[in-house]
């Protein structure tokens, strides 16, 4: 499974998650095309914040911090969804998570004060947000906290040990059911990482995780010894067999769903 995990974070992910990209009709942008200008956009950001520092009233919306914080988060969340680059990703993320430099300049210069328009009448969010519904990218406008993905993570890791013996068990005393077993969760995991990387997370880091979990990594073909110990040892300790009667293996995905914020329609320009 190591081979199709890896799969699942270049080509069969971009298959995969085909049905969550709002570039499915044959006249709208590819999301790459925006690198270039997005690039720009990430940089212009940060630029009209440091301004914002300086020249704006302190009630403007233009030097609200946790606005700020709010609307990076969707932008890095929706470049994620939408298959960016993964070093482009975390370039615009790490520029816009810097602490905040205000600019040294003359507030009275024209250019700086246009420079100020969007943010000031509309707030970060709606900025981030306006963008991406013209490009027709995907907004993810509730993107999932950094505590929520290390809560997610906890879950998956949690529930390994169990399948662990669960596959080592099976093997052991009914082999006949292991390739099939192995396709069940191979494919729960493929599933969940759709689920996850169409929310906004790494997927990096999501190709890491499930790549953990992968039923290749868990179970290994025992020798001669250890199939007749783990025989013994899951004939007298049944424990495994509910789990895989009642396939409750497959909590995994509903545990995923209960932390995962719900999927959006994609908020596109006008067609």
């Amino acid at each position: 499974m190591r081979y199709v995990l890896q799969a699942l974070s270049s080509a069969a992910l971009a298959a995969g998650f085909s049905a969550f990209s709002p570039q499915a009709h044959a006249d709208e942008v590819p999301p790459l095309q925006y690198i270039p200008v997005l690039d720009f956009y990430a940089d212009s950001l940060v630029t009209e914040r440091s301004i914002a520092a300086v020249c704006a009233p302190s009630s403007s919306p233009a030097r609200d911090d946790k606005a700020w914080g709010e609307a990076a988060a969707i932008l890095v969340a929706s470049l994620w969804a939408d298959g960016f680059p993964a070093d482009f990703v975390k370039s615009v993320k790490a520029r816009l998570d810097r602490p905040l430099i205000p600019a040294k300049i003359d507030c009275n210069s024209d250019s700086k004060i246009d420079e100020l328009a969007g943010s000031e009448n509309e707030g970060w969010v709606q900025l981030i947000k306006g963008m991406l519904k013209s490009t027709g990218l995907r907004a993810i406008e509730a993107p999932v906290s950094d505590a929520q993905w290390k809560e997610i993570k906890a879950t998956i890791e949690g529930d390994l040990p169990a399948q662990t013996r669960l596959f080592d068990c099976v093997g052991a005393v009914g082999f006949g059911l292991l390739p099939t077993l192995i396709h069940d969760w191979n494919g729960m995991l493929i599933e969940v990482g759709q689920k996850l990387v169409a929310v906004g997370l790494p997927r990096d880091e999501v190709s890491a995780e499930l790549n953990a979990a992968d039923a290749n990594h868990l179970w290994h073909k025992p020798d001669a010894a250890t199939l007749a110990s783990l025989r013994r040892s899951c004939k007298e300790d049944k424990s495994w067999y509910e789990r895989l009667a009642t396939m409750s293996y497959a909590g995994i995905s509903v545990e995923v769903d209960k932390r995962l914020p719900a999927l959006s329609t994609p908020e596109t320009g006008d067609q």
